[in-house]
C-alpha cells in the first residue's frame, strides 16, 4: 500500500474485460481477477460486478502498456486472449455525455448501451450499422463508442447483431447503468 502523497502520482482508470463471465464464456471469479491485478503491480484494486469491470490506480500513463500488461498476465494466469480496454474516469464521462438516447430520462421504456470499441470504424461500416436501425434498435457512434438503445419490452426477443463484425473492430459493451456506476466509484 502507499501513502497519500504516493496517491497523488497514480492515475485512476477502469478496466473493461472483453468477454469474461458472459454466456458461460470465460469464468472468473472477481477475486481472481483482482488478483491478476495486484500481480501486475496495479493498485487499490476493486471490481464491480461479474462482467468484468476493475477500478485501479497506476503509476503507469500509458494505457496501452497497462493493457499489452495484463493481457499478458492474463493470457498466462487463465490462457485468456480477451480485449482488455483501459480508460480513464473522464473518459467513461465523456461517453455517457454524448450518449444521444437520453438514458436516464427514458429508462422505463428503452435500455441503453455503451460498446468501447479498439478503433474508431470506418464510414461505410458505420452506414451499414445505420442502415440496419429502426424500431427495434437505435445506433449512433461517437468517436471509438457505439450507441444502441432498444425498447424494454423487446429485450429478450430482439435480433443478435454482431456489431464486431458489422463494425469491422472489436469492443465491449455496458450498460448505461454500469457504466454511470463505474464513474461513481472510480471518483471516490
Amino acid at each position: 500500500m502507499y501513502n497519500s502523497i504516493d496517491a497523488a502520482m497514480h492515475n485512476k482508470f477502469v478496466a473493461l474485460l472483453r468477454g469474461i463471465n458472459v454466456g458461460g464464456s470465460a469464468v472468473m471469479k472477481m477475486t481472481d481477477v483482482k488478483k491478476q491485478f495486484d500481480e501486475a503491480g496495479l493498485s487499490d484494486v476493486k471490481t464491480y460486478i461479474q462482467s468484468g469491470n476493475v477500478i485501479f490506480t497506476s503509476p503507469e500513463k500509458d494505457t496501452s502498456k497497462i493493457s499489452l500488461k495484463l493481457k499478458k498476465q492474463f493470457q498466462k494466469s487463465f490462457n485468456h486472449n480477451g480485449e482488455i480496454f483501459i480508460l480513464s474516469p473522464e473518459q467513461l464521462k465523456t461517453a455517457l455525455a454524448h450518449c444521444p438516447f437520453e438514458p436516464e430520462k427514458n429508462e422505463a421504456k428503452q435500455l441503453c448501451h455503451l460498446m468501447f470499441l479498439s478503433d474508431k470504424p470506418g464510414k461505410q461500416q458505420i452506414d451499414k450499422l445505420m442502415g440496419m436501425s429502426g424500431e427495434e434498435y437505435s445506433f449512433a457512434v461517437h468517436d471509438k463508442v457505439l450507441y444502441y438503445a432498444y425498447p424494454r419490452q423487446i429485450a429478450g426477443h430482439r435480433r443478435n447483431i454482431n456489431f464486431e463484425k458489422v463494425l469491422g473492430v472489436s469492443g465491449t459493451a455496458r450498460s448505461w447503468k454500469v457504466i454511470s456506476k463505474l464513474i461513481e466509484l472510480s471518483s471516490e
